[in-house]
């Protein structure tokens, strides 16, 4: 837990937490509003607006900032700063969602900081031959930090949690350290699914590829009416 809290420290005092915490209450207070099922809206539809929503404004809202490093990587929201690296991912099942559900597997980018974390005696780079112990007072063990979020559908209400993330394919949490950052979250505790394993059947909306759309003009043929005749 004494990383994650350095961590936290870190972010909040180049700037990066509060206006973070900003964009996704606003984001999701919006989405919210704009909903509107009778029109073909519905749980899919709600995710992916938030998703897109936060990866644009966070990319634009942090682009001026200086010592931090917004960007657009695996159609997601990544912020560099001080050494860390912080990425927003989703939760499934509205407020009452444990954090212990999250999924690292969706993409090489999302399981990749849950690898790098996990590699034992390693503080800085991914790379053990690029002699990592000297790099260890200018990049920060555990850099990997993922922010999981949340939303209620009709109200906007948002919960989200910051932590460590581990590799847990082989079982085990998904978080060396995680902890409540904002929001009232229905479940009671931070950690634990009673036992249950999370359900990994159905991939997060900020997994899910953009699709490239192929536009086309379509010909238009006209059948004349009947009793005018066709130009010779």
């Amino acid at each position: 837990m004494e990383l994650l809290t350095e961590a936290i420290g870190t972010l909040d005092e180049r700037g990066v937490l509060n206006p973070l915490a900003d964009l996704l209450r606003q984001v999701y207070r919006r989405a919210a509003e704009r909903h509107e099922p009778a029109l073909g809206d519905d749980a899919m539809s709600f995710g992916t607006t938030v998703w897109r929503n936060l990866t644009n404004l966070g990319a634009a809202a942090f682009a001026d900032q200086p010592g931090v490093d917004a960007r657009i990587e695996d159609n997601s929201l990544e912020i560099i700063v001080a050494g860390y690296i912080l990425r927003l991912y989703s939760l499934q099942g509205g407020l009452d969602a444990s954090v212990e559900s999250i999924r690292w597997e969706g993409s090489d980018t999302r399981l990749g900081g849950a690898v790098a974390n996990s590699v034992e005696g390693q503080l800085a780079l991914d790379d053990d031959e690029q002699f990592p112990d000297v790099f260890a007072g200018l990049i920060p063990q555990k850099r990997h930090i993922r922010v999981a979020h949340v939303g209620d559908i009709d109200t906007g209400e948002a919960v989200a949690y910051i932590g460590l993330p581990r590799d847990n394919r082989a079982g085990g949490s998904p978080w060396f350290a995680v902890t409540l950052w904002f929001g009232q979250p229905t479940r009671a505790t931070v950690a634990g699914t009673n036992g249950q394993a999370p359900d990994r059947s159905r991939p997060s909306y900020d997994e899910l590829p953009i699709p490239e759309l192929d536009l086309r003009l379509r010909r238009e043929h006209r059948t004349p009416a009947a009793g005018t005749s066709m130009p010779a």
